[in-house]
């Protein structure tokens, strides 16, 4: 069996794309040389003349990139620094998202997709090299050539190779000719993928049902040129006494490749099913939160940095606030509570205490005017809450403190609003998917007209559809709508 992640491909393909990347960069710069930095004699295409002029100017250009003089050669040299950063990030995000992967039947699927996140990624990233270089090797407009033509030239690369790999697929060549063998629903689906789709590279010549029997299907085998064997076995087995460990052994013994599908994915509605390793052990793992390990990264990042500036905030506001709270009510500066985090996990939350200090004493008697129907405990003109507290709940003040559980880990700017545990407790069995992440500072439901939501299954709908949509620009986006929320009238209580 050829493997589909030949390590050799993927480096040549890396060094070709550097390659591109170098040739991108020499046409950026020798366009920046010849304009002035100023593009717009470029694309002045208003009169006549202007169009001569631009039509000038890209003849010079164009002639200029087949003049190899030193000083375009030696302009690599000048922006070095520019050129690896990009390249650096391009070829981890390449690397990672199986860029270079060509030998992976599926490499295809999303394949613009993914070029375009790459590149997106990797500019944004290389982009803030530029804060970190002198003014004699910093040129944004170069820059932003540069990141334009190397994604013109390797999305051509990729499109072309993609076209080519078709080609050859579907005249026949590198074809691996597959013995399909099973039953049921996803038996039929993979053979009649497999037969629209020539270019993944496989073709059924045979098809057995599992009353095959192990001798026969030995003979089968014995006597067809195959190079693979697809294995689609039911969850349900109609037939009792089947085993699939004599086929395996045959396929073993006879040195074929075996391909098992477990038809174990519809047996849920919308968790996902990836392959992982655990030792030696081949297993599949079933996940209904699917976040990529960068993402992750940058959001913790993203995390430590704006925690650390609510912090900063908290340390300037907190002499005046904590005077007004001891002066006006008698308890502690700080509320703490238990919270329910990720998947279950306890911890305490800290926020500046905003009711009166038996507030939680009073809350089995005010249980009957809830406002909200469901699990969770909502009250507009709450008697606990205390003047001064009615003011920083206004403007959510009190929630500073929880920036120090953002920094602990134990909360993320945006998620879902951590539950009591005895919200928890009262939960229906879809509710606990909304703490399958890490609680936030705000979330979903917070900028979508949360004192307008009235039942607790709608503040989970809206966590939920964070959840399954996640990505940093829904967080960035989220927090710049609670900024505007936080100065509506009426905005929290």
């Amino acid at each position: 069996m050829l493997k589909e992640h030949s390590t050799f491909v993927k480096q040549v393909i890396a060094v070709a794309d550097c390659v591109l990347l170098l040739v991108a960069f020499y046409c950026a710069n020798v366009i920046v040389m010849k304009c002035g930095g100023d593009l717009r004699p470029l694309f002045d295409l208003r009169t006549a003349d202007k169009t001569l002029t631009a039509a000038a100017c890209w003849s010079t250009i164009i002639s200029s990139l087949f003049d190899f003089k030193m000083a375009n050669i030696l302009a690599l040299l000048d922006y070095w620094v520019m050129i690896i950063g990009f390249m650096a990030f391009y070829l981890y995000f390449a690397w990672t998202r199986s860029l270079f992967s060509v030998l992976n039947f599926s490499w295809m699927n999303g394949l613009f997709k993914r070029v375009t996140m790459i590149f997106v990624s990797a500019a944004m990233l290389g982009a803030s090299i530029l804060f970190l270089l002198p003014g004699d090797r910093n040129s944004r407009i170069l820059y932003l050539i540069f990141a334009l033509l190397s994604f013109v030239f390797i999305g051509a690369e990729k499109f072309f190779l993609k076209l080519f790999i078709i080609r050859i697929r579907k005249n026949n060549r590198n074809i691996t000719p597959i013995i399909l063998f099973g039953r049921g629903r996803i038996t039929s689906q993979i053979h009649e993928e497999i037969s629209c789709h020539p270019e993944w590279g496989f073709r059924v010549i045979r098809k057995y049902d599992l009353s095959m029997s192990p001798t026969e299907f030995e003979e089968t085998v014995k006597n067809s040129y195959n190079e693979e064997i697809f294995f689609c076995i039911p969850r349900k087995m109609t037939k009792k006494r089947f085993s699939i460990d004599p086929y395996l052994k045959i396929c073993e013994e006879m040195g074929r490749p075996a391909r098992v599908f477990l038809n174990i994915s519809s047996a849920t509605t919308f968790a996902r099913w990836d392959y992982h390793r655990f030792m030696d052990r081949p297993t599949l793992i079933s996940h209904t939160v699917q976040l990529d390990p960068d993402q992750v990264l940058f959001k913790r990042i993203f995390d430590i940095f704006g925690a650390i500036a609510g912090i900063a905030i908290l340390v300037v506001l907190y002499p005046p606030l904590a005077l007004a709270i001891k002066l006006t009510s008698r308890g502690s500066v700080f509320f703490r509570q238990v919270r329910v985090g990720k998947n279950g996990k306890r911890f305490v939350i800290y926020k500046f205490r905003s009711m009166l200090s038996d507030a939680e004493q009073q809350k089995q008697k005010l249980l009957r005017h809830n406002e909200l129907d469901g699990a969770v405990f909502k009250l507009k003109n709450d008697p606990r809450v205390t003047k001064v507290g009615r003011w920083i709940r206004r403007f959510s003040i009190d929630e500073l403190p929880q920036f120090i559980n953002v920094l602990k880990g134990e909360m993320s700017l945006v998620g879902t609003r951590p539950p009591t545990p005895d919200e928890v407790s009262n939960y229906q069995k879809w509710h606990y998917r909304r703490i399958s992440i890490t609680p936030g500072l705000t979330g979903l439901w917070q900028v979508s007209g949360r004192n307008k939501v009235k039942t607790f299954d709608e503040i989970v709908r809206l966590d939920l559809r964070y959840i399954d949509n996640w990505s940093m620009r829904l967080d960035l986006k989220i927090i710049l709508k609670t900024i505007m929320v936080l100065f509506e009238r009426d905005s929290a209580y």
